[in-house]
C-alpha cells in the first residue's frame, strides 16, 4: 500500500495489480463497520454501503479491464483472493465470484504454486535466492482456495459432492504458524507448535475442518449422486472424525467452561481469537447437522439411527446457540454476523431442522423450548434483511419455498378459491399458489447490483400466507410457526428431504 501511494506521490502510474489489493481492502474496511466507526468518521450506514459499492465496482473494473490485463503475480493473486471473499459475502455479483475463484487457480497455475514445494522447487530457491514473505503468502493463498474448494463441496446447493483441487495434484506446503511481524526477506524468525495462538491459528483450523469435508465427499460419493443407500457405519465413522477434531483443537478454540477459562487472558491480548472459536464450532456443527439429516427423521422411530437423531437436533440447537453468540462477541472485533449472508444460510438451516422435529415430536419434554429457539432465530433472520437485499432475498425465497411446499400437503376446501393480500386487503381470486421456491421478490437491475423488491401480491390459501415474510412482527412469526406445526407431519420423509435440498439462499453461492 505504501507503494502504491508513493507512486501517485511521484506522479507515476501504479501497477494495476496493486490497485486491485489497495481497492479490494478498502472495500473490506468498508463492509467492517461499526457505530463507533461512523461516528468517528462523521458518517452513515448509507455512506459506507455506498463506499463498499464503489470500491467493489473499481476492484472489479481494474479486474476486467480489457485493456489492462492483470498479470500473474502474488499481488494480483491476493488482491482476487479478498475481492472473491468479500463479493461473496454481499449483495450481488453472484456468478463473477465463481469467475474470480476460477481464474486465481488459472493464475496459480501459471505462477507453479501447485508445485511450490516440490524438492526442485526448493533447490532453486536454495541456489538463487527468493523472498520468504512471497513464499508464505503464496502459500497462505492456495491453501485458502483448496479450503474454501473443500468447504463447498459438503455445504449445500449445487457444488454440492464434487470439489476441484486434488491432494496428489499439488505440492505445497502450509504456511508456518507465525505471526506477521516474524516473517521477512530471509525466512521465518521464529515458528511456534499449533498450540500457540498465533494470527494464523483460525487459518489451520479451517483447513482441519475443509479436510473433513473432503473425507465425506470421498467417503459418501454414490449417496451425494443418489446412486446407491450409504452403509450407515460410514456415517458413524466420518462422525467420529469430526468429534475427534473438536476434541484435537487447541485449549482456546474449544467451548468448554474450563478451556475459555484457561484463554481468558489470550482472548484478551488477541481479541479476534474468540471470534474466531465460535466460527470454527459454528462451521463443525453446521457440516455435523448436515452430515446425520438423512437419517434425523428415520431415527425418531428406528433405533438404529437414533444417534443421527440426537447428533442432528443437538448439532441444530449448537448453531443457533453459537449465532447469539456472535452478536456477544462482534463488538469487540467490528464484525457483524448478520452482514454474512452465508451465516445466516446456516441459521436458517439449522431452524428448520429443529422446527420440522417439533412438528414431528410436539409433546417432546423440550419441545416448547426448541419452538422458542426457532422462532428466535427467524426473527433474527428478519431483523437481517435490513443489512442485505441480497439476503432479504433469500429468506423471502427460503420461507416461501418452505410455506408453499406446506401448501402442497394441505387438503383442499371444495370450492376455496385463494385469497390475495393486496396492501393489506383480502380479496376472493383464482390464482395458484406459488410454486416451490417461487419467490415473490421482483430483480431491478442487473449485472453489478441486486435490488429486491417485496411483492405486493402474494398468494394465500386456507389462511396459510406465502407471502408472510415480510416484516413479521411476533404475532406473524407464531402464525407462522401455527400454520407449520399444524401441516408440516403430513409431509413423508422423502418430501422432508427434498425441501432441505431446495433450501438455499443462492444455488451459485454455498460456502462458508
Amino acid at each position: 500500500m505504501e507503494k502504491t501511494y508513493q507512486c501517485m506521490l511521484e506522479g507515476e502510474e501504479p501497477p494495476a495489480s496493486d490497485l486491485l489489493l489497495v481497492f479490494g481492502i478498502f472495500a473490506g474496511s468498508a463492509l467492517i463497520w461499526t457505530p463507533r466507526l461512523l461516528e468517528k468518521l462523521t458518517t452513515t450506514k448509507a455512506g459506507v454501503k455506498a463506499a463498499f459499492m464503489a470500491y467493489a465496482r473499481t476492484a472489479l473494473a481494474i479486474l476486467e479491464h480489457p485493456d489492462q490485463i492483470i498479470q500473474p503475480s502474488t499481488t494480483s493473486l491476493v488482491g482476487m483472493g479478498i475481492l472473491g471473499h468479500l463479493l461473496m459475502n454481499t449483495d450481488g455479483f453472484p456468478i463473477k465470484v465463481h469467475l474470480i475463484r476460477h481464474r486465481c487457480l488459472l493464475m496459480s497455475r501459471d505462477l507453479q504454486i501447485h508445485r511450490l514445494d516440490t524438492a526442485k522447487a526448493r533447490e532453486e530457491r536454495r541456489i538463487k535466492g527468493c523472498d520468504m514473505i512471497d513464499v508464505e503468502v503464496q502459500r497462505r493463498a492456495w491453501w485458502n482456495m483448496v479450503a474454501s474448494d473443500w468447504l463447498l463441496s459438503f455445504s449445500g446447493g449445487p457444488q454440492e459432492g464434487a470439489y476441484t483441487f486434488q491432494s496428489k495434484h499439488m505440492n505445497v506446503n502450509l504456511p508456518s504458524n507465525t505471526d506477521d511481524e516474524l516473517i521477512t526477506a530471509s525466512g521465518v524468525q521464529q515458528e511456534f507448535p499449533l498450540s500457540v495462538p498465533t494470527a494464523m491459528s483460525a487459518f489451520f483450523a479451517r483447513v482441519q475442518g475443509s479436510e473433513l469435508c473432503r473425507d465425506v465427499i470421498d467417503a459418501l460419493p454414490s449417496i451425494m449422486l443418489d446412486s446407491q443407500e450409504c452403509d450407515y457405519e460410514t456415517i458413524l465413522g466420518l462422525d467420529a472424525k469430526y468429534q475427534k477434531h473438536m476434541d484435537d483443537l487447541p485449549f482456546f478454540f474449544k467451548l468448554d467452561t474450563a478451556s475459555i477459562e484457561q484463554s481468558r487472558q489470550i482472548c484478551k491480548e488477541r481479541p479476534y481469537i474468540a471470534w474466531q472459536r465460535v466460527s470454527i464450532h459454528f462451521s463443525l456443527h453446521t457440516r455435523l447437522c448436515r452430515l446425520h439429516r438423512p437419517y434425523h427423521l428415520e431415527g425418531i422411530t428406528n433405533p438404529k439411527y437414533a444417534y443421527s437423531h440426537t447428533s442432528c437436533i443437538r448439532s441444530a440447537q449448537k448453531v443457533l446457540e453459537l449465532r447469539r453468540l456472535m452478536d456477544e462477541i462482534a463488538v469487540g472485533v467490528g464484525l457483524s454476523p448478520s452482514r454474512f449472508w452465508i451465516v445466516m444460510h446456516h441459521v436458517f438451516f439449522a431452524a428448520l431442522i429443529l422446527a420440522m422435529d417439533v412438528s414431528f415430536n410436539p409433546h417432546a419434554p423440550d419441545a416448547e423450548a426448541r419452538k422458542t429457539k426457532v422462532l428466535a432465530a427467524y426473527q433474527t433472520l428478519e431483523q437481517s434483511k435490513q443489512e442485505s437485499n441480497y439476503l432479504m432475498e433469500g429468506i423471502q425465497k427460503n420461507l416461501q419455498t418452505l410455506m408453499s411446499t406446506l401448501h402442497k400437503t394441505r387438503p383442499q376446501t371444495s370450492g376455496a378459491g385463494s385469497r390475495v393480500v393486496q396492501s393489506g386487503v383480502f380479496a376472493e381470486t383464482g390464482q395458484a399458489p406459488a410454486r416451490l421456491g417461487e419467490s415473490s421478490t421482483t430483480h431491478e437491475g442487473g449485472g453489478d447490483g441486486i435490488s429486491v423488491q417485496p411483492g405486493s401480491t402474494m398468494a394465500v390459501d386456507e389462511g396459510l400466507d406465502l407471502g408472510m415474510v415480510n416484516d413479521l412482527d411476533q404475532e406473524g412469526w407464531e402464525q407462522l410457526w401455527s400454520e407449520f406445526v399444524a401441516v408440516a407431519p403430513e409431509l413423508d420423509v422423502p418430501q422432508w428431504s427434498s425441501l432441505l435440498e431446495d433450501v438455499d439462499f443462492n444455488p451459485q453461492l454455498d460456502a462458508y
